[in-house]
């Protein structure tokens, strides 16, 4: 029996509070969220034992008892400029590892962004909260799921062209859809702000619009001038990689691992602070 105490952070389908015990954590789910959505992220939890995955300690029907992690996430130590160049390439080559091993182990996320990525006593990268995941043996899934400004293109109901895409997408798909989302997530890591601020056809993005269209150089130019930074072509090139509007323009992870802006990189950062 765990006995919850302090909330520690609240979400849209769960809560999570400290426990008796300190070193564990119990989300707890809301009433709404269903009970099939809770069990399928306690079985994708059981699947993908690994350092860098939270582990799961048990699980009922309305919670589960996960390892307790620091207190702080990605998002805060990008916020605080605390990492040096060679932590944040490490950071990156680390993430592209995690979730190129979650793949590997027929798991895709749906939802990797900066506050998703905690970190251990040790400073391990330790990737969390697979409420949205789905196993890649699932032949169609709803498409329209994750965090907005996270999305990719080909999750939103409303098409490219100006139509509509079906509600279900293939979970093959999604191993692209991962990678953009990484992609958003790796640049605020390197550059410290958001490529853009939607996807959305109808969200009228002047960044996204250039992307879309493969303006590359255009792109590049309008976030140099709108952040003040100068971006060397290599770290232009290598963010590209993930960026790309269509999945089969996309690169893959074992890709992006191999390129040039990641050469002698460790893939094991330890953020200690």
């Amino acid at each position: 029996m765990h006995i919850k105490t302090i909330l520690l952070s609240e979400g849209s389908s769960s809560n999570v509070f400290l426990t008796e015990d300190p070193n564990y954590v119990m989300k707890e789910y809301k009433t709404m969220y269903p009970v099939q959505m809770r069990l399928k992220e306690a079985q994708i939890l059981e699947i993908i034992r690994s350092d860098h995955i939270v582990k799961l300690i048990t699980f009922t029907d309305n919670y589960l008892i996960l390892e307790r992690l620091q207190s702080y996430d990605l998002f805060e130590i990008i916020k605080s400029q605390s990492l040096d160049h060679k932590q944040i390439k490490e950071t990156c080559k680390t993430l592209i590892r995690i979730i190129n091993q979650t793949h590997k182990m027929q798991v895709v996320h749906r939802d990797i962004k900066l506050e998703n990525i905690l970190i251990d006593k040790n400073g391990k990268l330790v990737l969390c909260d697979f409420g949205f995941a789905e196993l890649l043996s699932n032949c169609a899934v709803k498409r329209t799921v994750g965090t907005l400004n996270y999305m990719p293109p080909e999750l939103h109901q409303e098409s490219v062209l100006g139509g509509i895409n079906s509600e279900n997408i293939n979970t093959q798909i999604l191993i692209k859809s991962d990678v953009f989302s990484l992609g958003v997530t790796v640049f605020q890591v390197i550059l410290g702000f958001q490529p853009f601020t939607s996807t959305k056809p109808t969200a009228n993005c002047k960044l996204w619009k250039l992307i879309q269209q493969k303006k590359w150089p255009q792109y590049w130019t309008l976030v140099q001038k709108l952040s003040k930074l100068q971006i060397d072509p290599l770290t232009q090139n290598f963010l590209e990689q993930f960026l790309q509007p269509d999945t089969t323009s996309r690169a893959t992870l074992d890709e992006i691992y191999s390129h040039p802006f990641l050469d002698d990189t460790n893939d094991n950062v330890h953020l200690i602070f």
